[in-house]
């Protein structure tokens, strides 16, 4: 994603999520940083109004690491992983600040924008899942354990020394 976002050349950036799909996002996402009101738009599967109808263990798991993020790292939002818009001049310097490479970095991303004064404007969105992912949920946590303590100790201590 990281190298997707660098070798973009348009003044608007979007990421999208292999399965998940918003199409209503992405006019409005754009509407918002058009009208200069957000440097970076995120949509979120669990901001009031957003429609999650996942399953519930799905749910679930976004809501502990969206928790532990909050505990970890300061995160301040409602999600971090999913869709996401951004001007792309506006948004190069959190690039840049961005350590990890894999599993979180979109989480990194969001929370960096965030701390570094970004304006980070939240969206709503529908997610339903059409068929089973691709990658096991529990394959995944060790490797973002890893990943969201490596976050903490970057943001959390080595930033500040």
């Amino acid at each position: 994603m990281k190298n997707g976002i660098r070798a973009a050349r348009g003044k608007y950036v979007v990421c999208d999520e292999i399965d998940l799909c918003d199409t209503g996002f992405y006019k409005r996402a754009l509407e918002i940083l058009r009208t200069d009101v957000a440097d970076m738009v995120v949509g979120s599967k669990l901001a009031p109004g957003a429609e999650d109808e996942r399953p519930w263990l799905r749910h679930l798991a976004t809501q502990v690491l969206n928790g532990m993020l909050r505990v970890g790292v300061g995160f301040r939002g409602t999600d971090t992983h999913g869709l996401k818009a951004f001007r792309r001049d506006r948004i190069q310097d959190v690039l840049d600040a961005c350590v990890i490479d894999q599993n979180l970095f979109a989480s990194e991303f969001v929370i960096r924008a965030e701390r570094m004064g970004k304006r980070v404007v939240e969206l709503p969105l529908r997610v339903v899942e059409k068929r089973q992912p691709t990658i096991n949920l529990f394959q995944r946590v060790p490797r973002a354990l890893v990943n969201l303590g490596r976050l903490a100790w970057e943001i959390r201590i080595k930033d500040k020394l």
